[in-house]
């Protein structure tokens, strides 16, 4: 990862706060700033943040002493306003390793943001909203961040909102997965990811 700015600094320390709100909801996930990752053997990233299911079938990395092993379900990473060719690099990257969501934010005044989710044929697709007014992560269901109040850099109800978020069923079923060895149960319905 580049060397960030102070201000770049300070919005990636804001939206961690968002994000390890979320974990302390969510046992089972790691949430880790600045760690390495290794995506094969000769491919090592340090992203801005990174989040992982740590247990269960939905768990794509292993964490190891030197940082994570294999592509993490959630990256963050902050970017200068305008300086995108470093975002797009690591948008090829996170995409051909199978990086479920990778949100790069450029530093402004209202910070813009490039959230990237993971399709089926396993192509980046851009996400401006999931519902109106609300990004709603399918790597982490239930984290929830309102777009206005990210326009504001308005922390607090973007914690509300995750607060939310976790009391959904979506949120529940990703935890289930974790929680039991070998998932849900056979006859139990598939995972809801759009009740993220």
């Amino acid at each position: 990862m580049p060397e960030l700015t102070t201000y770049q600094s300070v919005l990636l320390t804001d939206l961690a706060l968002c994000v390890n709100h979320y974990r302390l909801f969510t046992p089972g996930i790691y949430v880790c700033v600045h760690v390495p990752v290794l995506l094969d053997a000769e491919t090592r990233i340090v992203p801005g943040l990174v989040a992982m299911a740590n247990y269960g079938k939905l768990k794509q990395c292993e964490a190891l002493e030197e940082g994570f092993a294999g592509p993490p379900n959630f990256v963050l990473d902050v970017f200068e306003a305008g300086d995108l060719a470093e975002d797009e690099r690591r948008r090829t990257l996170f995409e051909r390793f199978g990086v479920t969501e990778y949100a790069a934010f450029e530093d402004r005044e209202s910070p813009t943001v490039h959230w990237n989710r993971l399709d089926e044929a396993g192509k980046f697709q851009p996400v401006e909203q999931d519902v109106p007014g609300m990004i709603r992560s399918k790597a982490l269901p239930g984290l929830w961040i309102p777009t206005d109040a990210l326009d504001k850099r308005d922390w607090w109800v973007i914690l509300a909102a995750i607060e939310r978020g976790v009391t959904r069923r979506g949120h529940h079923e990703f935890q289930e997965t974790m929680w039991h060895k070998d998932g849900r149960a056979a006859e139990a319905r598939p995972l809801p990811f759009d009740a993220g």
